[in-house]
């Protein structure tokens, strides 16, 4: 059963997840972590719907073992097409998921709304279905990036073949004069410097990873699990392949060394 000093956990197919870490420990410092990422069957963004949830139902189930006290869905792709799977398997614990939080911030801000994700994100509509059940008003704007991913986990973060690639994604949206900008994947903001330059400061960019975190603090406070503990959180890292990648990348992000990692199996 989830204490108040058990961990928060946070799922991803892979390392863009991270994005949401590095978020929890900014805001939620004494918070233990428990991350898993799937890199071994990444992308998920081009894969059936039927193959992700089934993929997330193994994770899920891997992160109720550790005794999470709540769970956030770090990947749209998973968000869009089985979040429900989610919210079945964690009864009574709390299911956080980045499309709400993206959602919720855009909304707040913006009627002319651009969101970048992955096919799967982008093919199942489920941007659009929720700003529009917040605003029917808003116009919505989406262009799938299916590169975007691979280049991350590859580390091509500060690469000259990015900013070609993401120009090209780009350009459609930056047609239709949206004026603020969803990162639909939660690798994205790994890139948010080479989409910055390349669509200006007039342009607001939302990070659903942010507003995610702020959605969790708010669930805890109210659920009284706030970790009363002051020292700083413990985090936990398992992986399915590729642990040396995981953790160079992944310390440069989060400018935080990642010293439990682990190579687990979930089939």
């Amino acid at each position: 059963m989830a204490q108040k000093d058990s961990p928060i956990g946070v799922f991803d197919s892979g390392i863009g997840g991270l994005s949401v870490v590095k978020s929890i420990m900014e805001k939620l410092p004494h918070e233990n972590i428990v991350y898993f990422g799937d890199i071994a069957r990444i992308p998920y963004g081009t894969k059936s719907v039927s193959t992700i949830r089934k993929f997330t139902e193994q994770t899920v189930r891997f992160l109720l073992q550790q005794e999470v006290k709540a769970i956030i869905i770090a990947c749209n792709t998973i968000s869009a097409v089985a979040k429900e799977t989610v919210i079945q398997l964690a009864g009574k614990i709390p299911v956080i998921d980045v499309i709400s939080a993206g959602t919720q911030a855009s909304t707040a801000i913006s009627t002319q709304i651009g969101v970048i994700a992955t096919p799967a994100t982008i093919n199942s509509r489920a941007y659009p279905r929720a700003i529009h059940a917040v605003n029917p008003d808003a116009e919505v704007y989406t262009q799938a990036c299916a590169l975007f991913v691979p280049m991350v986990e590859e580390g091509f973060i500060n690469h000259p073949a990015l900013d070609l690639v993401a120009r090209e994604y780009l350009q459609p949206l930056l047609k239709n004069k949206i004026d603020s900008l969803i990162l639909g994947c939660t690798h994205y903001p790994l890139i948010k410097d080479t989409i910055a330059k390349i669509i200006g400061d007039k342009i607001s960019i939302i990070d659903p990873a942010i507003t995610a975190c702020n959605k969790l603090e708010q669930i805890l406070i109210k659920n009284q699990a706030i970790n009363p503990n002051q020292e700083s959180g413990t985090y936990k890292f398992y992986v399915t392949d590729v642990p040396v990648k995981f953790q160079k990348i992944g310390e440069i992000f989060l400018n935080h060394p990642i010293e439990h990692l682990e190579v687990v199996s979930v089939e």
